[in-house]
């Protein structure tokens, strides 16, 4: 399963049950474009139920030196959702088409500190 692959840690019961954020970073099986019909293509497609789920963003980053390159971040309404929504075989065949090998996949919790 992607979102517990690769992850340092396991979640606690404390995370589970607070907002976090998700990265993923993966390098592009085929050219931008491609992957981008498929991402587009799948994530209409599953938008509403991953905000059901408990989704509360999604957005998507390329490296400007090397567009294979993918960040991913979505927030979630806590781990738990978003392990739950990733196990799903659709998502894991939808990352297969997406990604070469297993994407990096980290979970962050707010750090409370001042942003801007």
């Amino acid at each position: 399963m992607a979102y517990r692959a690769r992850r340092d840690a396991a979640v606690s019961k404390e995370e589970c049950e607070v907002a976090v954020t998700i990265t993923i970073r993966a390098r592009l099986k085929a050219d931008p474009a491609t992957i981008q019909k498929i991402h587009d293509e799948v994530t209409s497609a599953t938008k509403d139920m991953a905000r059901q789920a408990g989704d509360i963003s999604h957005v998507v980053y390329l490296d400007p030196q090397d567009r294979r390159e993918f960040l991913g971040i979505d927030t979630w309404q806590s781990a738990e959702q978003a392990q739950a929504f990733a196990g799903s075989p659709q998502i894991q065949e939808f990352f297969g088409r997406m990604f070469e090998g297993q994407p990096e996949v980290k979970v962050w919790v707010d750090s409370g500190w001042n942003r801007w």
